[in-house]
């Protein structure tokens, strides 16, 4: 005699042979970022870098970074990490700013800036020696201090693809003078490694409390030369302030930058 069946056997074992599709359907509703293109993808890490990163002073020199990847951002997956740093290490600059306060002393390289394969130098050859009889013009000894600590901060920066030297000077009486000294020692610049840039600017700062002002418009003078390695006159033209302790946009310096 067969056993007899429960009233709801039937309907049991139909549930028990169902599938669960609750638990193994993929919910399409989730973004996939990566399916993205990557030119996509890589316009989207370049807007993500900051634009502009403060960093402490150093002995009265200003330390900033232009287009700097957000620690943030290099937590969300390894993929995120590596494309959005390699977009980074293309873009990110680090820029030094002289200010009058500031004599020569070594510059740390900023951890979080340390991938940085461009370097952007702002510099000012400040003769203000009020005669230039015998050897009181002041550019041979500013010229040896600056090579110094870039030379040492450009060893430091290991990923290092490309220098940027802007250097500003006052065209006072005595400027014949302290451009024929800047000519005899411009190797002591001109020798940086990866130097990709060299020019020295003509910027009124005499009688200024506050020194120089690298935001100020200003007279390209002098223009390296790649090939033969050496610094030429150029026509005069002025130049705008566009250096990242401004607004970004040019124009005056801001100090609060």
């Amino acid at each position: 005699m067969a056993p007899r069946r429960s009233p709801d056997s039937s309907s049991t074992d139909s549930q028990l042979s169902e599938p669960k599709t609750s638990l193994t359907t993929k919910d399409d509703s989730t973004f996939d970022f990566f399916r993205l293109p990557r030119e996509l993808r890589d316009q989207i890490y370049f807007d993500s870098l900051a634009y502009k990163r403060k960093y402490p002073d150093q002995s009265g020199a200003r330390v900033r970074g232009r287009r700097v990847a957000d620690p943030n951002f290099l937590l969300i997956s390894k993929q995120f990490k590596s494309e959005y740093l390699e977009r980074a290490e293309q873009h990110t600059a680090l820029i030094i700013v002289d200010r009058p306060e500031y004599h020569g002393d070594n510059i740390t390289l900023p951890s979080e800036i340390a991938y940085a394969r461009h370097l952007e130098v702002h510099i000012a050859i400040a003769c203000d020696a009020p005669d230039h009889v015998g050897n009181q013009c002041r550019v041979t000894k500013e010229v040896r201090m600056h090579h110094r600590w870039l030379s040492n901060l450009c060893t430091k920066m290991r990923h290092l693809q490309s220098v940027q030297v802007d250097m500003v000077i006052d065209p006072h009486q005595y400027i014949n003078e302290c451009e024929a000294k800047l000519m005899e020692m411009q190797y002591k610049l001109s020798n940086v490694l990866e130097l990709s840039s060299l020019r020295l600017f003509y910027c009124d700062y005499a009688g200024r409390d506050f020194g120089w002002n690298f935001g100020k418009s200003r007279k390209l003078a002098w223009e390296w030369d790649a090939e033969d390695r050496s610094l030429h006159r150029v026509a005069s033209s002025s130049v705008k302030g566009e250096i990242c302790e401004a607004d970004g946009k040019g124009g005056e310096e801001n100090d609060s930058a």
